[in-house]
């Protein structure tokens, strides 16, 4: 299955529904991906608040075998993190699980650092590793 990551403007989705997340995973259909959905909203919150030198310094300190694993604690969300995969835990019943591959989540960080970073935050869409 193809997979597109998609960083954009926060949208608002009607019908007291509040506003969209700025980041998503979605299928070839432009339908999105609901296993990716904790990751999503991990970065959404904790990345977007400040979090992006905490997460970038222990992603390091893991990908160069220096710590075997570490658990980022954000604003809303803990991101359990290994050479091989990565899961969350939500902070206020927002959901536990929702594990992707350690190269997923390098992927998605990277991209909406990216994203966050362009003063004018122009949307990007991207293929996204299966793996």
């Amino acid at each position: 299955m193809r997979l597109c990551l998609r960083c954009h403007s926060r949208v608002h989705l009607g019908n007291g529904r509040g506003f969209g997340r700025h980041v998503e995973v979605m299928d070839a259909t432009g339908t999105i991906v609901p296993r990716f959905d904790l990751m999503c909203a991990c970065l959404d919150c904790d990345v977007e608040s400040g979090g992006t030198n905490d997460h970038a310094e222990w992603i390091s300190k893991v990908e160069c075998g220096e710590l075997h694993s570490v658990e980022i604690d954000g604003n809303g969300w803990i991101a359990h993190v290994t050479r091989d995969k990565v899961w969350f835990e939500g902070l206020y019943g927002q959901g536990d699980g929702g594990e992707v591959t350690f190269n997923q989540f390098i992927f998605a960080l990277q991209t909406y650092i990216r994203f966050l970073a362009d003063p004018e935050r122009k949307p990007i869409e991207v293929e996204f590793p299966a793996q």
